[in-house]
């Protein structure tokens, strides 16, 4: 190897030097530990190694084909000694591009190494979860969410990180690193090991549900209260009755409505079931009604007290509150709505 330069970067309060190096593709070894590619590694590995498993990631032909054209990296891989290797800490999916540029082109010498920062052997597993975080979670390369989530999930549950600590790391707040970590451990704790492993294989694709399961406070709550709703929401989306991720906002609605949480669980389109709460809630379907809910709450929330200070002394307010409530009235005489009498 070829010494290039030496960065310095710190971590955890830690000055850390990084050797930059090109270095020959037979001294790297993959890290099967790697937030990014562990999960699909237990999964799709079945006698497949490692970097089989990688190239069968759909989105690795495209970043093969852009490295192959470019000529090369724009971003070195991050390595650290490991006995007579060095292990791929970051940068696993582009070094198995080299390997599989180097079986196809033996004789290209743009394949035989790889630009790397090469970490001091001595880096605690901690620093470099920071290190990835900033990468990759931070940063500008990003992963997919649930490549993040899965990343703050080792920190708390591998590393012991507090999630203030997480949290100032990823530059984000406490309540998102506490939901991503909840969430990631409800899908890869419960939703993959449910009903004997039935859903693993589809979890990668369900990361969104989960994700919105714990956005929902009337959802967090049923859960809290019901750990069975757990289960039975694992298998909804296991079993396709919620087509897509999106659809987990309206579930709080279904579970205020009994007759439609019950047509629900008993496995009624989620179509059909919408029909029944909209027919309670006519702002669940349309925009026009969640704008009159929104308006409706606006004007009876005691915290718009300064607004109507300013109608009080404004005229142009004052004006505007006066057109919104013609305009109102004019639309219910259209809608065959009777104004009704104030009562005293």
């Amino acid at each position: 190897m070829k010494e290039q330069m030496i960065e310095e970067v710190t971590i955890d309060g830690r000055p850390i030097r990084l050797e930059h190096a090109d270095v020959p593709i037979d001294q790297i070894e993959l890290d099967e530990n790697n937030p990014r590619i562990r999960y699909r590694l237990k999964l799709q590995q079945n006698g497949k190694s490692l970097e089989q498993v990688i190239m069968l990631m759909p989105e690795v032909k495209a970043l093969k084909r852009d490295i192959e054209k470019n000529g090369g990296l724009r971003e070195r891989v991050i390595l650290q000694p490991n006995g007579t290797k060095l292990k791929a800490m970051e940068g696993n999916v582009r070094v198995t591009c080299y390997q599989d540029l180097s079986h196809k082109c033996p004789d290209d010498p743009r394949w035989k190494t790889v630009p790397a920062r090469i970490l001091p052997k001595d880096v605690h597993p901690k620093q470099i979860a920071i290190l990835l975080a900033d990468f990759h979670v931070a940063g500008k390369i990003t992963w997919k969410a649930h490549e993040k989530a899965g990343h703050v999930y080792q920190m708390v549950h591998e590393l012991n990180m507090p999630l203030d600590d997480i949290a100032t790391y990823l530059r984000t707040s406490k309540s998102t690193v506490s939901r991503l970590e909840q969430a990631y451990r409800f899908m890869v704790e419960r939703f993959l090991k449910i009903d004997d492993e039935k859903y693993a294989k589809i979890g990668e694709y369900k990361w969104s549900y989960f994700e919105e399961f714990f956005k929902q406070r009337d959802l967090r709550e049923e859960f809290k209260k019901n750990p069975e709703f757990g289960d039975d929401f694992c298998r909804w989306v296991g079993e396709g009755h919620l087509p897509a991720g999106e659809d987990v906002r309206v579930l709080p609605s279904i579970l205020r409505h009994p007759e439609a949480r019950k047509k629900f669980e008993k496995g009624a389109p989620l179509a059909e079931v919408k029909k029944m709460v909209e027919q309670e809630e006519p702002e669940q379907g349309s925009d026009f009604f969640k704008l009159m809910a929104k308006f409706r709450e606006a004007c009876t929330n005691a915290a718009q007290v300064k607004e109507i200070l300013r109608i009080r002394a404004d005229k142009v307010a004052r004006q505007r509150v006066v057109d919104t409530y013609e305009a109102l009235v004019d639309f219910m005489r259209l809608a065959d709505v009777e104004v009704p009498e104030r009562k005293n």
